[in-house]
Parts: structure tokens; C-alpha cells; sequence
């Protein structure tokens, strides 16, 4: 049967963490409230935007005071690509010999659609993803299946031959709720414990054990 993988973008792909954490602190400052370290914003990203200012916000603050921090998250961070934000090593190796397999790939991320599409163009240009797709309004973010069901039909590909490659737990039950392949990254945000109690299949610690896979 035919392969085909779906990746997690932030702490997968790509290491954003640092941009993350610097201009989700630069609203909190703005705010007068407590910042964070980088250590702790591995735990709060993952599941969105939204979620990510709700974790980093204080437990106190009205719905009112998390939409202005939101925005602001939102307004700082499409102000330029940021250069802290690079592929982990051997990304770009390992996307590339899967495209010489003829495998098809797609993106699938909690990080706003826009943000996600212009990561993707920006860092891996030459890569031919069948889809790009971030978090959209219209269609319920992961861990629900409906988007990467989507991508499925897109493939023409039956969804146990797809492998879910993402550092979260949020990316193995996306996976399981898709019937698809649950791979764990090591490299990522959050640990191996983490990605082993919710489902994992694979664990993989470097991005040349997906082709071994």
C-alpha cells in the first residue's frame, strides 16, 4: 500500500519555540503581568493561539482582557517573520528524500493558517506539500479529525497508511482519532512520556528514523 505522512509544524518541523515565548511576554509585559521562561512555554503551546494566552495569562483575567491579549499576541507576532524561528536539523534532508520516494506530505498545525502557510513557504520553499493548513475558524482545531481527515481524502490514501508525525500529545490523539500512524518526535516541546501515554506508536528521536520507519 501506498505511504503517506502528515506533520505537526511548531516543535515538529519547525523550532519556534523562542519567537513564541518572546512575543507572547512582550503582551504580558504590556499588560503588567508575570512573564514566563521558555521552559514553561513548551507546556503552554500546542493547541492554538487562544490557548496558548489563556495558559500564559494570570487565572484571574476576564474573557474581555484575554480577547485585547490575543490580539496583541496576534498584532506582534505577524509583524515580521521572526529569525529566531529555523527547521530542526535534518528536517529539510528528510523531506527531501521523501519527496525522491514520491511520498506524499502535508502540514497540519494548531498555529493560525495564515502563520502556518507563510512558515512553510518561507523556511521550506521547495517542498511540494499536497497541503499547508493551519488553524481555521470554520473547522475544529486537533486533536479533532475532521482536517486530517480532509487531507486523507486529499491523498487518496486509506487513513491507516498515513503516519501522524507531531511532539504533542495533542498530535498522537489526532492521529488515533483519524485511524492514522501515531509517530512521537523526541526534539520537540514536550516528552517522550507524554507522547507514550497518549497513544504513540513510534516514538522516533531523530528525522532519519521516519524513513526507517
Amino acid at each position: 500500500m501506498k505511504k503517506a505522512v502528515i506533520f505537526d509544524l511548531d516543535g515538529t518541523l519547525i523550532d519556534s519555540l523562542e519567537d513564541i515565548a518572546i512575543n507572547a511576554n512582550k503582551v504580558l509585559r504590556q499588560l503588567n503581568c508575570p512573564t514566563h521562561s521558555l521552559e514553561q512555554y513548551k507546556h503552554f503551546v500546542g493547541d492554538g493561539a487562544r490557548v496558548l494566552i489563556e495558559n500564559a495569562m494570570p487565572r484571574y483575567i476576564s474573557k474581555n482582557y484575554l480577547d485585547e491579549a490575543l490580539d496583541l499576541f496576534i498584532e506582534f507576532y505577524e509583524q515580521n517573520l521572526h529569525t529566531n524561528t529555523k527547521p530542526y536539523e535534518g528536517i529539510k534532508a528528510l523531506l527531501n528524500q521523501l519527496v525522491s520516494q514520491k511520498i506524499p506530505l502535508a502540514v497540519l498545525s494548531n498555529k493560525p493558517d495564515k502563520f502556518t502557510k507563510l512558515y512553510v513557504e518561507k523556511l521550506l520553499p521547495d517542498i511540494p506539500f499536497v497541503v499547508v493548513a493551519g488553524q481555521k475558524e470554520s473547522v475544529e482545531k486537533k486533536p479533532d479529525p475532521t482536517a486530517a481527515l480532509d487531507i486523507a481524502k486529499k491523498f487518496q490514501i486509506e487513513t491507516q497508511e498515513i503516519y501522524f508525525v507531531g511532539d504533542t500529545s495533542t498530535d498522537m490523539k489526532t492521529a488515533k482519532n483519524a485511524n492514522m500512524i501515531a509517530v512521537g518526535v523526541s526534539w520537540g516541546f514536550r516528552t517522550v512520556k507524554e507522547l507514550e501515554k497518549s497513544g504513540a506508536d513510534f516514538i522516533i528521536k531523530s528525522p532519519q528514523e521516519l524513513v526507517d520507519l
